[in-house]
């Protein structure tokens, strides 16, 4: 039988999809455990630690004081659509994670999944004052969210995505002190604030392998698929992001199953990262909340 898989691994595959069911046992519906742990990283502003099934990330955020972007309307025109934002997204996929990265340079998975997941978190509309570094607002708070990849097994965008929230809602920021108007100072005495985050990020993808379609594909499920389905809902079920790739064409009525089967995500996923910040909040140290979805 490994012999045959190791040959023939679409054919593998093939003789379990015509029961509805995978290799590994699950169902072609069926959702890997999830864990998520925040915290961890005590030399970060915010961190989380996030495992689907055997693939993990780690999101560590740094937070930087810089000054306050030039309303001049002369220079609006030339000012970059991510330079007034206060949250840059970094993704890292090496050989640490998986022998198919290279360490030399950034993967073409990685520079279009850091797209994605930039242009992702400015939905989550953080009011600006969230980032003010003193009372006035004369500097800001800038934010940079590094994931790294501990280990690929498939379904990188959801594992990503779910750190990074997860990473904001734990981040912590301490008041600041402007003094001669250079002169930037960290308020220690007083309490550290969190972000007024009211959104949540609910992402499920799919890979398409002949006419079935799995959700929460491993690694192995994403080499045999011709087609990749990423959607993140918030938490009202309003789409954030529908990205169908690859040569398979995907129909109406299966498009809107996986939509489906997204919003019923929802609750879990909120659930989910509520617990572990609560019990966070709660003991101030690293917790891990695992679920299994039924």
């Amino acid at each position: 039988m490994e012999a045959f898989q190791k040959i023939h691994p679409l054919e593998f595959y093939r003789k379990f999809l015509v029961r509805s069911v995978r290799p590994d046992g699950r169902s072609l519906d069926d959702i890997r455990k999830t864990t998520i742990s925040t915290g961890s990283i005590t030399t970060a502003d915010g961190s989380s630690f996030v495992k689907i099934g055997n693939t993990s990330v780690v999101c560590g955020v740094r937070a930087e004081v810089g000054e306050k972007p030039s309303t001049d309307k002369s220079k609006i025109s030339t000012i970059n659509v991510h330079e007034n934002k206060n949250i840059f997204i970094n993704i890292e996929l090496g050989p640490i994670c998986s022998n198919t990265f290279s360490s030399t340079k950034p993967s073409d998975m990685a520079m279009s999944l850091c797209s994605r997941l930039n242009s992702l978190i400015n939905r989550l509309e953080i009011p600006e004052t969230d980032y003010y570094f003193d009372e006035e607002g004369k500097a800001l708070w800038y934010l940079y969210v590094d994931v790294y990849c501990l280990d690929y097994d498939g379904n990188i965008y959801d594992s990503a995505v779910l750190s990074i929230i997860s990473a904001l809602k734990n981040v912590k920021l301490p008041k600041g002190i402007i003094e001669n108007n250079e002169e930037f100072y960290k308020d220690l005495e007083s309490p550290q604030r969190k972000l007024n985050i009211q959104h949540y990020l609910i992402p499920l993808s799919f890979s398409v392998i002949d006419d079935y379609i799995l959700a929460d594909p491993s690694l192995e499920e994403e080499k045999l698929s011709s087609g990749t389905i990423n959607i993140t809902y918030n938490e009202m079920n309003e789409i954030c992001l529908l990205l169908s790739t690859g040569t398979s064409l995907i129909s109406e009525s299966n498009l809107k199953d996986c939509m489906k089967k997204a919003k019923e995500r929802s609750s879990f996923i909120i659930d989910l990262i509520n617990n572990n910040n609560n019990n966070n909040n709660s003991n101030n140290k690293s917790n891990n909340v695992d679920m299994k979805e039924e």
